[in-house]
């Protein structure tokens, strides 16, 4: 719209002062002796601007005829440009689809006319791992850093990822330990920090890692309970030789408080001390454990418990008997405790309840010793036999039943 009005206005212009030179053209008389111009003064204005108009043509021309060779250049840097980008684009394209060594070929090609060539070299490190070529990757993150040595985060951060997803978990550590310094409170280097330290199974580390990861809240709170949890249950879990009392103990209070009355933790504290020969503690332990939350691998533990008021210990557990008289490790328990005092008669009968649940190899070994003592040596074969018979076809078989292992399910990784 604003076009046609360009044109209707610039079309009666021209036509009004046509209409004007027409109606008045004017006359100009120019003397210089011996000569004279004498024309229309409408004449001389054609003239004039046509004069006007030819010079800045001719002065274009020869403006763009010097300034050829650099108009030249640009536009072929322009068009490198333009490849340059068409080939990052194609690259990362091509790395994400899987094609490592089609990715790496578009990623280096015009490389030299890309405006972000440290996003070409971190792509092609990807690439070359993709095809297990470490030492290509490095040389591309070597040159990636020379080519924007103000982006170390960057690069490092990289990296340490491509060194962690090839299991190089000392090369990452060794970068990480670098970019911790210089990013102390950077949730992501702590979170990448955290997964290395778990995969080299350093725990000591990983325990002294967790306040500055809930600090800066570089995990959920529900991955850093579990975090924590597996750490402290795997520092708990280091074998420790006989008469070690105050490491275990050290250890034990190492454990937050909130993390203690915890099963799994409480279980493998106990069965350290009742390899330290402690029963008495191991057998107060498990008690407040199991009267603060009913938990059947501490049950089961209870009975392994050799105190020095064995009887005590068994009326502890019948106590037990009335709200939970179908739990398979309870009865198992009873009937050692009961055999710890002697009562072959009533541990008999616990045996038998519990092995007639079918799911405790341990219920079924207790009664074949039992029954042998007695020389009902028939019914002690029988009972070894089923006793091997469930172990064989439980994944534990250690007497405990399928789910009851003192344990917690491996934590899943997170991808860096």
């Amino acid at each position: 719209m604003k076009i046609l009005l360009y044109v209707l206005a610039l079309l009666f212009a021209s036509i009004s002062l046509t209409l004007l030179a027409l109606h008045n053209p004017g006359y100009l008389l120019i003397t210089r002796a011996p000569w004279s111009i004498e024309m229309p003064l409408t004449l001389f204005v054609i003239i004039v601007f046509g004069a006007i108009l030819a010079f800045y043509v001719i002065g274009h021309l020869v403006f763009r005829l010097w300034n050829m060779p650099r108009d030249v250049a640009r536009w072929r840097l322009l068009r490198h440009t333009r490849r340059a980008q068409e080939a990052l684009r194609d690259g990362l394209l091509q790395l994400m689809e899987g094609n490592w060594l089609k990715a790496e070929k578009r990623l280096l090609s015009d490389l030299r006319y890309s405006q972000a060539p440290l996003i070409n070299y971190l792509a092609a490190a990807c690439a070359a791992q993709g095809q297990g070529s470490y030492e290509k990757r490095d040389e591309y993150l070597s040159l990636s850093q020379q080519s924007a040595p103000d982006h170390t985060l960057a690069v490092g951060m990289m990296q340490t990822h491509l060194h962690y997803n090839a299991h190089q978990y000392e090369q990452a550590l060794a970068i990480l330990s670098q970019l911790r310094v210089q990013e102390p409170t950077r949730p992501q280097v702590l979170k990448l920090l955290a997964e290395v330290y778990r995969a080299l199974r350093d725990w000591a580390s990983l325990a002294s890692l967790l306040p500055d990861l809930r600090r800066y809240k570089a995990l959920t709170a529900t991955e850093l309970d579990a975090l924590e949890l597996e750490t402290h249950r795997e520092l708990l879990l280091l074998s420790l030789p006989s008469g070690s009392v105050e490491v275990l103990e050290s250890a034990w209070q190492f454990v937050p408080k909130a993390l203690r009355a915890h099963p799994a933790l409480t279980d493998i504290y106990a069965r350290h001390l009742i390899n330290q020969n402690e029963m008495d503690k191991a057998e107060a332990l498990l008690v407040t454990g199991i009267r603060k939350k009913w938990n059947e691998n501490l049950v089961y533990l209870y009975g392994k418990v050799a105190s020095s008021d064995p009887r005590r210990q068994l009326e502890t557990a019948e106590a037990w008997l009335p709200e939970h008289a179908d739990s398979a490790p309870l009865l198992l328990t009873l009937g050692r405790l009961a055999l710890m005092n002697g009562i072959k008669t009533k541990a008999r009968d616990y045996l038998e309840r519990s092995a007639a649940q079918g799911r405790l190899p341990d219920a079924y070994a207790e009664l074949g010793a039992l029954m042998e003592q007695n020389g009902q040596l028939d019914e002690a074969r029988e009972c070894y036999r089923k006793g091997l018979q469930i172990s064989r076809e439980a994944p534990c078989g250690n007497g405990v039943p399928q789910g009851l292992e003192a344990g917690i399910a491996p934590r899943q990784a997170v991808n860096p």
